[in-house]
């Protein structure tokens, strides 16, 4: 005997909920619980059976009302929601990540099939936002983007839109800061609730916006929906016109991490080259671009496990006894003696600084241990990028490489260099005292020039600061340059911090920053990087002795022009 249909339709209601492995809710227009069934009391505090006859809006976080009734309204269309994030509210009054999917009824046209379930924290992207709008920024658009392209099941490709808001620098003189921030925020709140799962939307610059959703949603709808917004929080301010173009996202052929990583690098370096500047330019670029990211990106990866690079030295010397404090262990690609400075650039952008530093971690303590660099008296410098330290995977195989290289420590330190902003500053300074307790100091490099900025050294402990080489070169002949240098050095001074010149290209440079009281010197003028000779295996110290350096009582010393060694001017050991 056939069961009767309310039965059947309550199997599939439960295999549903448990397939999810938590809510699956049946709720009508107004948003009121018809039915429900799941792990109700683990996800909400509530066990199911007392759900029915409360509100949608009951269990989301006020914040979030918006979001969720962005997603009805989907439904209601009859159209699919997949994962829109969203916050639950417990029965206990606490707050956790959830996630939201749902579609209409196929037996009510006017109920909506809903259900809530965890968000998982083990794979949950980075959420950097911008202040303004609440948007992510390009590394954190970048992980949502590839967790989105991860996790999805469907065959329906998603849409990009970029929105271009020309002017809001005129609304900004306008209408003043307060009100232009007003309307950012208001459609940066759009934005997300319009988002796949409530967070794949991304603000770029000032004027220029990232969606990505569902095909179903008409980038015409979003320009009416913006201009709606500037309209109500801006009544007196000039027309907003958003300028929209939509972009199906096509990457079959790419890895979720391949696709993420080449749109948000293909779409920023389309912004950052001017772009043609309008959006349909962009439409016409993008692909071209992501294609040619992709290519790269799988030349880097290929590159990196072949391990086909080298390594070059440059020394750094003590400016008051001329002894070669350490080596920076600079990398050179394939035969090439030329600076990689574009391909860096480019692996921080696609997410793969962390491999290229591992490898050249790696690639330098082996021959620390075995072959030319194993001299005791030898110390080097190794290069980690921002990004890296801001990598869970990157920072986990670091601190296993760093617990297995006991043997090397004193002799080992980390430059961390970046070419962006480094957030999460709490975090990256915490991971930097795990490498100092185990005996490698830091130095922040490159310091005073881009991102490297004076808060760095209030959010992060360091021992030493590589004070950028724009200032130096300009030491003898800038006030203002050597007005810096005075600053930082006297700050250093009191925090305890050691300081370092880049691009020290003459004696004068060099006998003036020993008046100004730096510490190390680094440039041309003490030797430009350089391989050492490969020499018989147990010999490790004719390989480093060069017209520029010499040993002296057992230490490697800089030779300069006019040959006065300073103090350590006694005969060579060698």
């Amino acid at each position: 005997m056939s069961r009767p249909a309310h039965a059947r339709r309550l199997d599939i209601y439960v295999a549903f909920a448990f397939a999810a492995a938590d809510v699956l809710l049946e709720i009508d227009q107004d948003g009121q619980v018809l039915f429900a069934v799941g792990a109700a009391r683990a996800l909400l505090g509530w066990p199911a059976r007392v759900l029915s006859g409360m509100r949608l809006d009951d269990l989301i976080a006020p914040a979030d009302h918006g979001r969720a009734a962005a997603a009805l309204a989907t439904m209601a269309r009859g159209e699919r929601v997949r994962n829109s994030s969203v916050s639950l509210r417990k029965q206990d009054g606490s707050v956790s990540p959830g996630l939201l999917s749902g579609y209409r009824s196929p037996d009510e046209s006017t109920h909506l099939l809903v259900v809530l379930g965890h968000s998982s924290c083990s794979c949950a992207p980075l959420e950097r936002r911008l202040a303004q709008s609440g948007l992510l920024d390009q590394d954190s658009f970048q992980a949502r983007t590839r967790h989105l392209l991860d996790q999805d099941s469907s065959d329906a490709p998603y849409v990009l839109t970029m929105i271009d808001l020309p002017e809001i620098p005129r609304l900004r003189q306008q209408a003043g800061t307060e009100q232009t921030e007003s309307m950012v925020a208001a459609i940066g709140a759009y934005l997300r609730d319009h988002s796949i799962g409530g967070d794949t939307a991304g603000q770029f610059n000032d004027t220029t916006y990232g969606l990505v959703h569902d095909s179903n949603l008409v980038r015409d709808d979003i320009s009416a929906a913006i201009n709606d917004i500037a309209r109500q929080t801006v009544p007196d301010g000039p027309p907003m016109l958003a300028k929209t173009h939509s972009i199906t996202l096509d990457v079959a052929d790419a890895s979720p991490e391949e696709a993420a990583a080449a749109l948000t690098h293909a779409v920023t370096g389309f912004i950052n080259d001017g772009g043609g500047g309008t959006l349909a330019a962009l439409s016409a670029d993008l692909q071209p671009r992501m294609s040619d990211a992709m290519t790269r990106m799988r030349a880097l990866r290929r590159l990196i496990e072949r391990g086909d690079f080298h390594m070059v030295f440059q020394p750094i010397v003590d400016l008051w006894t001329n002894t070669i404090q350490h080596m920076e262990c600079l990398v050179r690609l394939g035969d090439s003696d030329a600076t990689p400075f574009d391909t860096v650039t480019f692996a921080e952008s696609m997410g793969l600084a962390g491999q290229f530093d591992l490898a050249v971690c790696e690639r330098m303590f082996a021959m620390m241990r075995q072959g030319p660099a194993s001299d005791p008296a030898l110390k080097f410098a190794i290069n980690l990028s921002g990004r890296t330290l801001t990598s869970p995977d990157s920072t986990s195989r670091l601190r296993r490489l760093l617990d297995g290289a006991a043997d090397l420590r004193g002799r080992v330190s980390f430059e961390i260099t970046e070419s962006a902003a480094m957030g999460e500053l709490a975090a990256v300074n915490a991971l930097l005292q795990e490498i100092r307790a185990k005996g490698f100091p830091v130095c922040l490099d490159d310091f005073g020039a881009g991102a490297a900025a004076f808060h760095y050294l209030r959010e992060l402990k360091v021992d030493h600061v590589k004070i950028d080489g724009l200032y130096i070169k300009n030491a003898l002949r800038s006030g203002e340059s050597v007005s810096f240098i005075k600053a930082i050095v006297g700050l250093c001074a009191e925090l305890g911090i050691s300081t370092t010149a880049e691009c020290v290209e003459d004696p004068e440079t060099a006998n003036l920053l020993k008046l100004l009281k730096v510490k190390r010197g680094q440039g041309w003028y003490f030797g430009k990087p350089f391989r050492p000779v490969h020499m018989a295996a147990a010999d490790t110290k004719t390989p480093w002795v060069t017209a520029q350096t010499s040993w002296r009582n057992g230490l490697l010393c800089f030779v300069p022009p006019d040959g006065n060694l300073g103090r350590l001017g006694a005969p060579s050991s060698r």
